[in-house]
């Protein structure tokens, strides 16, 4: 019989969740949004959302989904914990910590069309050359439901514990459990754990609302530069352009003119109105 996933509350404490994903690759948050943020992210969105199978730079489509759903207070809690890297870096006889902070991979919707054959089980950090089982997380997720997720209309296929398996152990059939979800509920998993979706076999599409991090030093799955406008991102609070990826990963990742991106697109080149940072 396969695992369940555990479910937990929009305010457990994300050390309890952490435990979770570390031991199963796969917690649900029960509420994570309200019905009315997904209706107002769908809304800004369009009818796209629910007729395409893929919508990708969602955080582009959406304020709401940028500012509110992709920065969900567990969620980014959880993000840090999982990506953030730091390394020792050596400079004429000083030593210097050196942090990388986690950034957005990709954000999409994934939606399953009545009559749909759902999708087979993949990892998600694919991407980044992962041998498993992974010594650091490259990738995690967060894909809220926009409506009902039942076992009919395309429920997400996981296995539970996959995050922990070698690149040689195929998952089975048995080996899966089948995830709904109710409007607003959210779900988050490890880039190493195997996920899928069910076939849709109602008259009516089910979406996820979905986004995905990565850590800083690596390469996004979307590249968030060419996807978004700047004069989309430049009008989102400042954590949010961060996020997705307007700093530097130290030391020096993503730099320009040797300067944080933020600090060059504010004084646009002009080096007589910067401040020097360390980017170390």
């Amino acid at each position: 019989m396969p695992a369940s996933v555990k479910r937990f509350s929009a305010i457990a404490d994300p050390h309890l969740v952490h435990q979770s994903l570390k031991a199963d690759g796969v917690v649900v948050i029960e509420g994570a949004a309200t019905q009315e943020t997904i209706d107002t992210a769908l809304e800004e969105i369009g009818s796209t959302a629910m007729t395409q199978n893929q919508t990708f730079a969602l955080a582009g489509k959406s304020a709401t989904f940028a500012t509110t759903l992709l920065m969900n207070a567990l969620y980014i809690d959880l993000t840090k914990r999982i990506l953030t890297d730091t390394c020792i870096i050596y400079y004429e006889q000083e030593r210097t910590v050196s942090t990388s902070e986690p950034q957005v991979s990709q954000t999409c919707i994934l939606s399953a069309q009545p009559g749909s054959s759902g999708w087979g089980l993949r990892r998600q950090d694919e991407c980044h050359h992962i041998s498993h089982p992974a010594k650091r997380e490259a990738d995690f997720g967060i894909a809220y439901a926009a409506n009902d997720i039942m076992e009919e209309n395309g429920a997400v296929r996981v296995v539970v514990g996959s995050n922990n398996w070698t690149d040689l152990r195929d998952p089975k059939v048995e080996e899966e459990t089948h995830v709904q979800m109710r409007k607003g509920d959210a779900i988050l998993w490890l880039g190493s754990t195997y996920y899928g979706r069910t076939p849709n076999v109602t008259s009516q599409p089910s979406v996820l609302l979905t986004a995905v991090a990565t850590a800083g030093f690596r390469r996004q799955e979307e590249n968030q530069y060419l996807a978004i406008p700047w004069e989309t991102v430049e009008n989102y609070p400042t954590e949010v352009q961060r996020f997705l990826g307007y700093y530097v990963s130290r030391p020096y990742g993503g730099a320009v003119e040797h300067m944080e991106p933020l600090d060059y697109l504010k004084v646009k080149g002009d080096w007589s109105k910067y401040i020097p940072v360390d980017l170390i």
